[in-house]
């Protein structure tokens, strides 16, 4: 696998290795139901993200997100790859190679950012709350597959924003994607959340 190939399958990578629960306290609690309702509020966001792979690989670009399973992050060049959540599926398109990969959106490590309902206790748990000056972070596990991984949130504070968040991946590696630029509930285009081949990979169009 190449190294631009890496930075895509470490996004979208199922998460294994996750941490053991601990107890939560009421603080704990208390924060994440905070967190919950915070998410609960964004209807839209744009960003501009850096991702760095578990290699160190560095790619860049755009975010966009829209509840309820609508994503697309628009990696700059030389990174060839776009990643489309339709509100039901995930397209990872390489455009260097013409190939499309789908899955689930709600079964990729972001799903709990884009849900219709964020509840942080039915489908997922969280198994730590974290915090240091200026920062709060919540490791969430699939409450299902409580084997298969987690993800860390990392937000902001005194006022809540997201700010960062961690996944790893089968072999152990972290990936880490860090936004700036985050403007939240702006007018999104659905256009940017539905995946055309032809439109985003033109030249094939021809062929």
């Amino acid at each position: 696998m190449t190294l631009l190939r890496t930075i895509g399958a470490a996004l979208l990578a199922v998460l294994l290795s996750g941490p053991a629960s601990a107890a939560l306290s009421e603080r704990d609690r208390a924060d994440i139901a905070r967190v919950a309702d915070y998410l609960q509020d964004i209807k839209s966001l744009s960003a501009r993200f850096v991702q760095i792979g578990p290699n160190g690989e560095l790619a860049n670009g755009t975010l966009y997100l829209r509840r309820p399973g609508r994503l697309r992050f628009e990696y700059n060049p030389p990174t060839p790859l776009l990643v489309v959540a339709d509100g039901t599926w995930l397209v990872l398109h390489d455009t260097e190679l013409d190939q499309v990969n789908r899955w689930p959106v709600n079964s990729t490590p972001l799903g709990v950012l884009v849900a219709d309902k964020i509840d942080l206790e039915k489908d997922v748990e969280v198994v730590r709350v974290a915090r240091r000056p200026g920062v709060l972070s919540l490791t969430i596990i699939d409450r299902d597959a409580p084997d298969e991984g987690a993800i860390e949130l990392v937000f902001s504070e005194p006022a809540l924003s997201l700010r960062q968040w961690h996944v790893r991946d089968a072999q152990g590696g972290i990936t880490n994607v860090s936004l700036s630029e985050t403007k939240l509930n702006v007018d999104l285009p659905p256009t940017l959340f539905f995946f055309d081949h032809f439109r985003e990979n033109p030249d094939q169009a021809d062929r």
